[in-house]
């Protein structure tokens, strides 16, 4: 029995409607719903509180369903990548604050350019990674990161404004690193302007 049809039969056995397990599980009635028709799969902490509710094994709730076993090891393996974004995310803005306010010549240079490829190659290929994962490009997943990009631009603009204005000598490279994220910021959004509108025509 797949987890929908096993989950509606758990339910109907407790006598419970829709609306009770969602106002139980602090979800919406639409949730359940989707959950049994297997329009989308609870997370890991939802289905610990399904099989509290119902009183059965994790065990009974996913027998014979691969789909949801499937779903739940992406998810699992999503979770694991997520540190090691994060630790890519603190390098890149590292790397752009050295560029931005330290001089750096010689091995040092190197080096440090050198850290900020090997951190690139990490970036790309945990991204590739997790697009299959979701089963969608990244570029379909830009309104998830568009708040940062466009955040990020406007900072770095208005510290290029207050280095003309002020003269605060912060150097000719926030300048460049500015325009650079903004053009970034532009390419993408048109990216996915024109990937939204391919798919709306299919």
């Amino acid at each position: 029995m797949r987890f929908g049809n096993r989950l509606k039969v758990e339910r109907i056995k407790q006598d419970l409607t829709q609306q009770q397990v969602a106002t139980k599980m602090n979800v919406s009635r639409q949730t359940i719903s989707s959950w049994e028709t297997e329009n989308s799969y609870p997370d890991i902490d939802s289905l610990i509180r399904l099989s509290d509710l119902f009183q059965v094994s994790l065990d009974v709730l996913l027998k014979e369903d691969i789909g949801m076993k499937e779903y739940l090891k992406k998810k699992e393996a999503l979770r694991w990548i997520r540190p090691i974004k994060q630790v890519t995310l603190v390098i890149d803005i590292l790397f752009i604050v050295s560029i931005l306010f330290i001089r750096h010549g010689g091995l040092a240079g190197i080096f440090l350019f050198l850290i900020a490829m090997l951190n690139l190659v990490v970036m790309v290929r945990v991204k590739r990674f997790e697009d299959k994962l979701n089963g969608r490009p990244t570029v379909l997943r830009w309104p998830d990161y568009r708040k940062v990009f466009y955040s990020s631009a406007v900072f770095l603009t208005v510290l290029v404004l207050c280095n003309w204005g002020f003269h605060l000598h912060l150097g000719g490279k926030i300048s460049a690193v500015t325009v650079g994220l903004w053009l970034g910021t532009v390419i993408l959004e048109l990216t996915y302007w024109v990937r939204q509108r391919g798919q709306h025509a299919e």
